[in-house]
């Protein structure tokens, strides 16, 4: 009966909802303790495959319920608009205001007054090694019982090395020793998922290692140095759920267990129009941020750990020069090249045989040069 049952089961696929209008999305918090950062865009299709377009040149404010207002200026990332770096007074209500363009027509909006929470620090954060997983587990509390709502974010940064060392490299279309070091390397991510708790249904508001973060141990992040970066905020009750619906919409959907998505509905309003779908929750808190490192003695993993290898697939080859199957009027000789010569390729040392120098041996950028994947800029914190 199970087997006549599957053989039922079509795929659905309904037609794309056409959208003819862009809406507005606000991304970003007021940060009472900091810089408040702000991403504007606009909404695209589902099926569309370009980039959000950012929102440039739109004027914004931070105001509260004294009259008190602090600006936020456009920086050279576009559509993303900062504060100074803020101390807001606890006590009061506090909005996001802000106009698209100049004149008296240029659409304004406003998101909903909310309170300045307060976010207690961490009482633990802490790097394990357990189950065959790298965790990030925080625990926290408040006593004053106010915080209640918690949400976090991690911020991952790792170093890492090219299969081979490369000790040539191409400058003016010839073989030289190498300048530009392009071995090792720095990568950060920001993982999308959102990370939240509720101690909302217990007689004390304390968590005990929450899981922000966990991926595998043998993944490559941890082979050389590891850093996270975890940021805690407390929340309202209203912008918990605004999240709590916006992860089942977007994580928590594709079985047939899965919660239905369902519309999103913010706290940004259009200015005399509060029927113009706004998206995004614009909330106020103050942050609690700490930082962690790994490397594989810290986290008990054995020398000889076997760690995911992203270049497994890289192949590795010599250039003769000459090559003695040119003709030869054809033939070139060192420091000239052909392999290495269009950038597709980086030359890594001599190919000596018997102690004579023969050619060059090298592979694909991508196996040789770490900027590939990643940055030779070492990060301030590390």
């Amino acid at each position: 009966m199970l087997l006549g049952l599957a053989g039922c089961i079509e795929s659905y696929m309904p037609d794309v909802v056409a959208a003819p209008a862009s809406y507005l999305v606000v991304d970003g918090f007021i940060n009472g303790n900091g810089r408040t950062r702000i991403l504007l865009s606009r909404s695209l299709s589902v099926g569309s495959a370009e980039a959000a377009p950012v929102v440039r040149g739109a004027t914004l404010f931070i105001a509260d319920t004294t009259g008190q207002r602090y600006s936020l200026r456009e920086t050279a990332v576009a559509g993303t608009y900062i504060s100074d770096s803020l101390q807001l007074p606890t006590g009061r209500r506090y909005q996001l205001q802000l106009t698209l363009g100049t004149g008296a027509s240029a659409p304004a909006y406003a998101s909903q007054l909310v309170p300045l929470k307060v976010t207690p620090d961490f009482d633990q954060l802490e790097l394990v090694h357990q189950d065959g997983q790298v965790r990030v587990l925080a625990s926290t509390h408040d006593p004053s019982g106010s915080a209640r709502f918690y949400r976090w974010r991690a911020s991952e940064t790792w170093e890492f090395n090219a299969p081979r060392r490369s000790e040539l490299e191409v400058i003016g279309g010839l073989v030289r020793p190498r300048v530009t070091p392009i071995y090792t390397c720095y990568r950060s991510e920001q993982p999308s998922g959102i990370v939240q708790a509720s101690t909302a249904s217990l007689r004390q508001d304390f968590l005990s290692q929450q899981r922000i973060l966990a991926f595998s141990d043998r993944a490559e992040r941890v082979k050389v140095r590891y850093s996270v970066l975890v940021t805690q905020i407390a929340e309202t009750a209203e912008e918990f759920a605004y999240y709590e619906l916006l992860r089942k919409n977007t994580e928590a959907v594709g079985t047939v267990n899965d919660p239905l998505p369902t519309q999103l509905t913010g706290n940004v309003h259009r200015v005399g129009d509060a029927t113009e779908p706004v998206l995004g929750f614009v909330g106020a808190h103050t942050v609690v941020q700490r930082r962690l490192f790994a490397t594989p003695a810290s986290l008990g993993l054995p020398k000889d750990w076997a760690f995911d290898d992203p270049y497994s697939s890289c192949a590795f080859g010599p250039e003769l020069v000459p090559d003695p199957n040119d003709k030869i009027s054809l033939r070139i000789y060192r420091p000239n090249t052909r392999v290495f010569k269009s950038g597709d390729n980086v030359p890594t040392q001599y190919y000596i045989v018997s102690g004579d120098t023969l050619g060059y041996e090298g592979g694909p950028r991508a196996c040789v040069d770490c900027r590939t994947r990643g940055t030779t800029v070492k990060p301030s914190f590390w």
